[in-house]
């Protein structure tokens, strides 16, 4: 091969990053066959690149496409809820209770395919205390403590009313101490018993008198307006410790208040 009979003389196609000139021809020892075959090559590498390209930037275009519409579904969902605890009318906040589960479901649709993992979905590695790992054990621990308990203060309550007696037998009429006996056990028993009838007589004349409150205390019919699904689903953490907090200093009150029951 020489200069006057070779038809790549002169052209400025790439060898290797180099222009196709005869001395890098000869020093690459291709023949025209083969240099014809590799600038197919370098075209299809070109190619090829550019469509990695174009497809890594129609990726990242719909991840934002699909970004904007799982932000505008969180939004959504959040301001149905406000929206639905703010108004009075009990169908406007039916539907906006289900546009929200709507719009969470379309939160968990675009997460799923922009392949988010939620953290309640992630295998949490959890480290249990004993009380957690053995609960059934726990609660019946308690169960047998208080049962123990009733047992340990019921036996000191005759033993004080035995020695109580004891003592009398060595003092005059008018000194003689009043020892509990079975029927203080029986008002007990009864002040217990008023109590345990007392709470479905109320919730009974709360039926009576409101109604619509006995069914948002203690709903028949499982539907959103109730104090349950309200309690769990609506109210902050501090908010529901406030209500327990209360609810349970009731209760004692309660219970304090009936010693004054008299049989």
């Amino acid at each position: 091969m020489n200069d006057s009979t070779s038809p790549f003389q002169g052209k400025t196609v790439p060898l290797h990053g180099k222009p196709m000139t005869f001395e890098n021809i000869e020093a690459a020892g291709l023949t025209e066959e083969e240099l014809e075959i590799q600038a197919v090559e370098e075209g299809l590498a070109q190619r090829k690149a550019q469509l990695q390209q174009q497809k890594q930037a129609a990726a990242a275009e719909e991840r934002n496409r699909l970004t904007v519409q799982l932000n505008k579904a969180k939004d959504a969902g959040v301001n149905f809820r406000r929206e639905a605890r703010e108004t009075t009318s009990e169908a406007e906040k039916r539907q906006l209770y289900e546009w929200a589960t709507e719009a969470d479901l379309e939160v968990g649709r675009l997460e799923s395919e922009l392949g988010i993992v939620r953290k309640a979905d992630q295998p949490a590695v959890r480290h249990q205390t004993f009380f957690q790992r053995n609960r059934w054990a726990v609660a019946v621990c308690q169960v047998l403590a208080v049962l123990v308990a009733v047992l340990y203060f019921h036996g000191q309550f005759n033993n004080f009313g035995d020695n109580i007696r004891e003592i009398n037998h060595g003092l005059q009429a008018d000194e003689k101490m009043n020892a509990y006996d079975d029927t203080s056990m029986q008002k007990l028993m009864y002040e217990k018993m008023v109590v345990f009838i007392d709470i479905p007589l109320a919730l009974l004349l709360l039926f009576i008198v409101a109604p619509f409150m006995g069914n948002y205390v203690l709903p028949f019919m499982k539907s959103k307006k109730d104090f349950y699904t309200e309690f769990f689903e609506d109210l902050t953490p501090w908010q529901r410790s406030i209500i327990t907090i209360i609810l349970s200093l009731g209760l004692l009150f309660y219970l304090a208040v009936s010693h004054n029951v008299k049989p």
